[in-house]
């Protein structure tokens, strides 16, 4: 008995792990079969209210938050307990109090329990110092000022953000008193050789005042500015994306797919249509601060479906005054350019172009691009690679303008850490206006997990210390700040930002057609050459194909279909889903999964379309018609227009040849046709029937007919007769010849 005690469990294990290999675990929707990227994953908890609303929405899922929400990727608590909720962006001598609010984290002692230590440190020299003052163990040396033993938390001034620590900042005296309770004060002058004006670190560590132990930490940085600066600011060009990728649903039903295509999309997580609305409000409250928005049409598309209409006339608005808010013409979803082109995919590279250069302006947000391109498309904004390939395509396409990142090239010019433009040449007749984004800058947006403050914080001291390099420059300088790829808007991060922009002195807010305007570009002394395309993007590039040439021949018979389940045009739905299957932030296994469910809502409407087959025939004459019945789904609506093809080589048919076809038209649920044939031959034989789209050959119906004829035809009826006739003279001439030699017998026996 003991074998089968240890054999039963182990196959138990075995099917288990089996089925978590066939099965991976997903997000628990009735529309959804593809497990989600991590950023996406936090669709499960609203499932089943998505399984009930797909069939009314691209993507759909009822999204419900409290205030102050983020979304899913920036909601999660960091590792430490120590959060900053709010800071005093600048210091000036006008306003010396560096006010800092602190909250808490779950999990830590009781505030009866809690200490808060500080220290700020001596203003650093150059971008790399911020780097490493910024790593995971705080800054390094002598602090100007610090505390000897934790101010107590209880201390602190309790506001509705969190504790206040209200600092006061002297730069007057060489004062070398410590922090506390009774002397909040930080002496920026005591140090040896310190600089009066710039970044300094300042190293904030909660206490557990019963153990001594420190539970949580954090490294922010006090700006201070002396004197406005004496020529030119830092130019800040801020790209904030705003792009929806949705990976594919789990097996969505025929009926849910025939009903809206784009229930072939997962859900959205929880939350992020609300968390867009709030980054767009962010942007509206701070609207003195020029900014460059790139909205994908696919974002546009599903706000509205959602039914944040209020969104996007907030968006129409800002787009109304372009030199402060400036929309790129951005693609339908966003994609990799030159891995499309290199696929052999650059007509899917216009149609992206196109598609979204339509859902905005169709919905009142009129793109912007810069004024000296003369009405072309403006700047191609990325942070992945490019090849010369993709940037001719983009040329050809209308853009003019490019933002890269300096990896993409073997050489970029920059003044300091601010980035120069510079031309490069395309296969079309202008050249490329292109300038790098900062990369150090762009990582800050995804440095600090689930505390937007402090990450905008941190990208404000960045800017600062850019700026410090080399202050009061008689050329501006430039810096283009373009979150990393699949960085999801955070309405807090982009408020504390824009709100640190607007209250700077030194730097200076600048949408990027201001920034060429403002650095006309130059051709690059250097040799800027493009170091080619990243490799393969898991692009499923016949997968596209193929579901492309069905949907532009299914829009051949679909012409005159108005609405699927009220909504875009089928094949036009049909056809963003490819688009969709496109974005650079999906998985391969994702933008295959999506092409799979694009299968099946195609097939969805195809099946709408039924002929009648599996059936038989009786001709009794020669001359005949043959009836041929097709239907379509009551609730398709509009005419379907085909090409019924019928071939069978025992017949002929009106054009003389056993081959036929004739262009159709389906206006009603039923529609009959009754073709005239000519047997060949009596017997049973099979008719194939057909209906195709006009062009491309997509089959939107089949069948085979059996035929069984009983006519006889005048030729066989001759033969017949002149049978028997043969036969007839064959038995008399026989029975005459016969006789005759019986009656020569006979008379030879005669004696």
């Amino acid at each position: 008995m003991a074998p089968v005690v240890l054999v039963v469990p182990v196959m138990v294990l075995v099917v288990v792990a089996l089925a978590l290999f066939l099965y991976p675990p997903g997000p628990a929707s009735a529309t959804s079969s593809v497990p989600q990227p991590a950023h996406r994953g936090a669709a499960a908890a609203n499932g089943a209210a998505a399984a009930n609303s797909a069939a009314t929405a691209p993507g759909s899922v009822p999204t419900t938050t409290g205030a102050g929400t983020e979304i899913a990727s920036t909601s999660s608590r960091r590792s430490g307990a120590l959060l900053l909720t709010n800071q005093s962006p600048w210091v000036t001598p006008t306003q010396s109090t560096f006010d800092v609010t602190l909250r808490a984290g779950p999990g830590t002692p009781a505030p009866s329990h809690l200490g808060l230590s500080v220290a700020a440190y001596p203003c650093l020299s150059s971008v790399s110092s911020l780097n490493l003052s910024l790593a995971p163990g705080g800054p390094q040396g002598t602090p100007l000022s610090a505390t000897t033993s934790p101010l107590p938390w209880t201390g602190l001034k309790a506001t509705a953000a969190g504790s206040l620590l209200a600092l006061q900042v002297d730069t007057t005296t060489f004062a070398t008193a410590p922090i506390s309770p009774g002397d909040l004060v930080v002496h920026l002058r005591s140090g040896t050789g310190s600089c009066q004006e710039g970044v300094f670190p300042v190293r904030l560590e909660l206490v557990d005042t019963s153990t001594g132990s420190t539970v949580g930490a954090l490294t922010t940085d006090l700006l201070y500015v002396s004197n406005p600066p004496t020529y030119q600011a830092l130019r800040v060009a801020f790209v904030l994306p705003l792009d929806t990728p949705l990976g594919p649903a789990r097996r969505p039903s025929t009926a849910a797919l025939l009903a809206n295509p784009f229930t072939a999309l997962a859900p959205a997580p929880v939350g992020h249509y609300s968390a867009l609305a709030k980054t767009v409000g962010a942007v509206a409250a701070n609207a003195s601060v020029p900014i460059t928005v790139a909205a994908t049409g696919q974002t546009v598309q599903a706000l509205v479906a959602h039914g944040h209409q209020a969104t996007v006339g907030a968006l129409a608005q800002l787009a109304g005054n372009p030199a402060f808010h400036q929309f790129t013409a951005a693609p339908y979803t966003t994609v990799d350019a030159a891995a499309l082109v290199d696929a052999g995919l650059g007509a899917e590279l216009g149609r992206q172009v196109a598609r979204g250069a339509q859902l905005l302006d169709g919905t009142l947000i009129p793109r912007s691009p810069a004024p000296s391109s003369a009405g072309g498309a403006g700047a191609w904004v990325t942070d992945g690679a490019l090849d010369q390939a993709g940037v001719n395509q983009l040329a050809t396409e209308g853009y003019d303008q490019l933002i890269v990142p300096p990896s993409d090239l073997t050489s970029s010019p920059a003044d300091g850490s601010g980035a120069v433009p510079f031309t490069l040449s395309t296969s079309a007749p202008s050249s490329m206006a292109v300038v790098t984004s900062n990369p150090e800058v762009s990582s800050r947006f995804t440095a600090v997990s689930g505390d937007p403050v402090l990450a905008a914080s941190q990208i404000l001291a960045e800017l600062a210390q850019i700026y410090f390099e080399q202050p009061n420059l008689v050329t501006p300088r430039l810096v283009v700040a373009v979150p990393p790829a699949g960085w999801t808007p955070s309405p807090t991060l982009v408020s504390t930002l824009l709100a640190g922009l607007a209250s700077s002195t030194v730097m200076r807010g600048v949408t990027v057609a201001q920034a060429f305007q403002t650095l006309p570009a130059k051709p690059c002394s250097s040799g800027c050459r493009l170091v080619g395309s990243s490799g393969d993007s898991g692009l499923p590039a016949t997968a596209i194909r193929t579901q492309r040439a069905r949907i532009d021949s299914l829009a051949t018979a679909f012409t005159g279909n108005a609405t699927s389940g009220g909504h875009t045009t089928s094949t036009q739905a049909l056809g963003d889903l490819v688009l969709a299957s496109e974005s650079a932030q999906l998985r391969p296994g994702e933008k295959a999964g999506l092409l799979a469910n694009t299968r099946s809502a195609i097939d969805a409407q195809v099946g709408q379309i039924s002929l009648s087959g599996d059936q038989s025939i009786t001709l009794t004459a020669r001359n005949g018609q043959i009836p041929v019945t097709i239907t379509k789904s009551p609730a398709f609506r509009g005419p379907v227009t085909g090409i019924l093809t019928l071939s069978s080589d025992k017949l002929l048919f009106a054009n003389g040849a056993s081959r036929y076809s004739k262009t159709v038209t389906l206006t009603t649920s039923t529609n009959s046709f009754y073709i005239g044939v000519v047997t060949r031959a009596s017997g049973e034989f099979k008719l194939t029937i057909s209906l195709q789209a006009p062009a491309g050959g997509l089959v939107l119906a089949s069948g085979v007919i059996t035929i069984r004829s009983t006519a006889t035809s005048i030729v066989g009826v001759l033969l017949s007769l002149g049978a028997v006739v043969v036969l007839a003279v064959w038995w008399i001439r026989t029975g005459m010849r016969r006789r005759a030699a019986a009656r020569a017998d006979d008379e030879a026996g005669t004696p």
